[in-house]
């Protein structure tokens, strides 16, 4: 190899490592973004979950028997418990009142504030989810 060889492949590693310093931020920009929006949809994903099951078993009490709005909240709670470990939930159970099935609703809601790890979506950012069933108690006549 001669000398001339030698010298141009020394030029073209300090090339590489320009290159490489120069598209690393753009690169682990784009791996941060997506694991970021991953977390979020998650998390957005498993408060729907929780606050859908819990106001389908609210709705399925009979409220001459229970309360549909305490075991909607409890529910809630529970299946949402992992979700608002770091960040408390709001949650807000509301029964339509009266009315008889099918007119008699419940709507259950929970929020939950979110702040970005690396702020590549606006902060503070307030997931949220609503669901609303009808009541579906059978009595015995």
């Amino acid at each position: 190899m001669s000398h001339h060889q030698i010298r141009k492949r020394r030029e073209r590693r300090g090339a590489n490592a320009i290159e490489f310093a120069l598209t690393l931020p753009a690169f682990l920009a784009m791996i941060l973004g997506s694991m970021e929006y991953g977390v979020i949809f998650m998390t957005q994903a498993g408060l729907d979950n929780a606050v859908s099951i819990g106001c389908r078993e609210g709705a399925m009490i009979d409220p001459l028997i229970g309360s549909p709005v305490s075991t909607a909240d409890a529910k809630v709670q529970e299946l949402s418990a992992y979700w608002c470990a770091e960040t408390a939930c709001d949650i807000d159970i509301t029964d339509s009142g009266g009315g008889t099935v099918p007119a008699r609703t419940l709507e259950c809601r929970i929020s939950r504030d979110t702040n970005p790890i690396i702020e590549f979506v606006p902060a503070p950012l307030t997931l949220s989810s609503t669901s609303q069933y009808r009541f579906e108690w059978q009595r015995a006549n």
